[in-house]
């Protein structure tokens, strides 16, 4: 058994193996429809599929039309209520002026958020969604030394 392996055993490293990006993000929801018309109403998200059991959706799958970005919202009330104010992910936009206009945007929603700031790796801001979780918007610029 290879010692760098010691359940498995393995023949390569892990540094050989690779990633292409994140398939998807999963998050727990109290009310999947009140989360679905939130994220697609807010976050522009679109619903892509509905999984059911027993006559009631139970999780919604999620797709935003910039493409790439897949949410699926599961029926887990106890778990989502775990997660108030907790940032499960955060979502990249474009620059600091991009992330201005979605402040905007929320404002005229009345959608509860922080202003941007400075997240040391970027710019963000962070919005509440119906269950208390903080969803992150957040640049991929960096933050000048000179900003504080």
């Amino acid at each position: 058994m290879d010692a760098r392996c010691p359940r498995i055993g393995c023949s390569m490293t892990v540094s050989s193996l690779t990633f292409v990006g994140v398939h998807h993000v999963g998050l727990p929801v109290t009310d999947i429809e009140r989360s679905r018309t939130w994220y697609e109403t807010v976050l522009g998200f679109r619903s892509v599929l509905d999984e059911e059991s027993e006559d009631r959706i139970v999780s919604v799958t999620l797709e935003h039309p910039s493409g790439g970005i897949i949410l699926c919202l599961f029926a887990a009330p106890p778990q989502a209520q775990a997660m108030a104010d907790f940032n499960p992910v955060s979502l990249a936009v474009s620059s600091a002026s991009e992330l201005s206009r979605w402040a905007n945007h929320l404002s005229g929603l009345g959608i509860e958020h922080t202003e941007p700031h400075n997240a040391y790796l970027g710019w963000a801001l962070d919005v509440i969604d119906p269950d208390g979780k903080r969803i992150q918007l957040h640049t991929h610029e960096r933050i000048s030394a000179d900003v504080s």
